[in-house]
């Protein structure tokens, strides 16, 4: 048998120039698709709560009309779909306002903080750089260390101005999302009006699957997200205020939506704090710090979140490590937070158009 090898490397040319082209319009585009995609999952992620309440709406509806001898025919109806796109509003709201609370009580911890951040973490350092003699002479050595801390200072004041900016992208989810919930439904019926049975059913069986594999994977995201910041939050408690507590076990809660670097960068930040502002004894006497966040840390990830999601992750781990890394690339933060659920969907995808192959079974380990 013959093996064209010249028409293999053609495509797979085309095939990576395909890879290259679609990363630099996502990335360029990115102010567009981010919001698009964030509404997107936030819509699968309502949209059994929405539908949950457009039901309930409508049975209210039947039995009132039925009261005066009026009939109620269309189920979900128009009113009931509007108290459903009511609630997607008020529970994003909410948790946009959240959102900007806890991103404005850190920085607000953090600068009431700094003069004790400065003194247990940043001197010491300074010290042993001086006292090793590696990193050059004391003044040269006092002179850059001095230099990193007024910069880091100087900038923590100034992060609250990227969230007014913020503030026009979740207005933009806000509507996006809206429309996708009232255009999902629309959706289904000319999909249904134009297409034919089978190739409707092939469409909505794979849509299905999609929106279970994400959804699944982002419910125990946040089971697991939960699990972890009440845990550290509880666990902080023996070393800080409540309050002080109960915003690292916040931000714990959204870093875990990172998966792998999340937790490290959020534990890495929640050890530093605490033995900078530990008041009973010098920053070292705060170690046990330590073991609290690898307890919990090693607990979720090895224990609890292994036993869930292998109920709801169709892709492996260097699957995940790596999807991580290059959408972080793409999108920033953002990319971060959404690599799995989008590498999920095109396993799924992939594996309903085209079958189980070599690029699925990769997606698997």
């Amino acid at each position: 048998m013959t093996v064209n090898y010249g028409s293999r490397l053609f495509n797979m040319a085309i095939v990576l120039l395909g890879i290259v082209a679609a990363g630099t319009i996502l990335k360029s585009a990115s102010g567009v698709f981010v919001p698009l995609t964030v509404a997107f999952f936030i819509m699968l992620l309502l949209q059994p709560v929405a539908k949950r309440t457009a039901s309930i709406v409508d049975n209210m509806l039947f039995r009132i009309k039925g009261k005066f001898g009026k009939e109620h025919k269309s189920e979900e109806s128009k009113l009931a779909t509007i108290f459903s796109v009511i609630l997607v509003i008020l529970l994003f709201v909410s948790l946009s306002f959240g959102i900007y609370m806890l991103i404005k009580g850190q920085i607000a911890l953090i600068l009431s903080k700094s003069t004790d951040i400065m003194n247990n973490i940043v001197e010491p350092i300074k010290s042993w750089m001086v006292s090793s003699g590696i990193f050059g002479d004391s003044e040269g050595v006092t002179s850059y260390i001095n230099g990193l801390a007024e910069s880091a200072m100087s900038i923590v004041p100034n992060a609250a101005k990227p969230i007014i900016s913020g503030v026009f992208t979740f207005v933009m989810i806000l509507f996006l999302t809206t429309f996708l919930m009232i255009g999902r439904r629309r959706l289904e019926e000319n999909l249904e009006k134009n297409l034919t049975p089978p190739n409707y059913k092939r469409i909505l069986h794979i849509s299905d699957k999609i929106e279970s594999n994400t959804r699944k994977f982002i419910l125990t995201k946040l089971i697991t997200s939960s699990i972890t910041g009440v845990g550290i939050g509880l666990g902080l408690l023996i070393f800080l205020e409540p309050q002080d507590a109960l915003i690292w076990g916040s931000i714990y809660f959204v870093m875990n939506f990172i998966p792998i670097y999340g937790s490290l960068i959020a534990g890495l930040g929640v050890i530093l704090y605490t033995m900078a502002v530990f008041e009973h004894g010098s920053f070292l006497d705060a170690w046990p710090v330590i073991i609290v966040v690898m307890v919990v840390n090693n607990t979720v990830s090895n224990a609890i979140e292994p036993r869930l999601m292998q109920f709801s992750l169709p892709i492996g781990p260097v699957t995940v490590l790596l999807a991580v890394i290059a959408w972080a690339w793409l999108w920033g933060a953002w990319g971060m937070i959404l690599a799995v659920p989008i590498t999920i969907m095109m396993k799924v995808m992939l594996e309903e158009i085209n079958g189980k192959g070599w690029m699925t079974a990769i997606m698997e380990t």
